[in-house]
């Protein structure tokens, strides 16, 4: 009986801790994994599925253009000031991995990633949702095929660097 006390205890403190260590705010889960943090945009896992052509067949081979980098750099002016981002890049190196819709190259979620922090309170996440949105709304990845195809359906992933240019 005491041994099964000891592996429920054991059981149960790691269960507390993975729920503990998680916090959603401001439409963003907030996971802490190292020194990094993780703010998941909480639309995420609503968007599954591999592109598929008009056959239904898998494709593979993505290629694609980002020509949106002067439109990145005007929303990130537009609401970080210059001390923000230049602290940002240094000491977080902020970055985000996005879902793409495969058939037109529009971004539909993110999850922002910042290495060596240790407090999410640092990040201003009323910002960072401000610029979630502004990136899905604004920014595309441009002439996305697979294999020189236009996929009918599914997602794909990419990353984009903040606050390089």
């Amino acid at each position: 009986m005491k041994t099964y006390n000891i592996i429920l205890f054991i059981v149960l403190q790691g269960f507390i801790s993975v729920v503990l260590s998680q916090e959603i705010r401001d439409g963003f889960k907030i996971l802490r994994e190292n020194q990094r943090v993780v703010f998941e945009d909480l639309s995420w896992n609503n968007y599954r599925g591999y592109p598929l052509n008009k056959k239904g067949e898998d494709l593979f081979n993505p290629s694609s253009r980002f020509s949106s980098i002067e439109k990145l750099k005007r929303i990130e002016n537009a609401l970080f000031s210059e001390q923000e981002r230049n602290s940002m890049r240094i000491n977080y190196r902020p970055r985000a991995m996005i879902k793409v819709r495969a058939s037109d190259g529009k971004i539909v979620a993110t999850i922002f990633y910042f290495e060596n922090l240790q407090d999410p309170s640092v990040i201003d996440t009323k910002k960072l949702k401000k610029l979630n949105e502004r990136v899905k709304e604004e920014l595309m990845i441009e002439n996305l095929l697979f294999n020189g195809e236009k996929a009918a359906s599914g997602y794909i992933a990419g990353h984009i660097w903040f606050f390089k240019f």
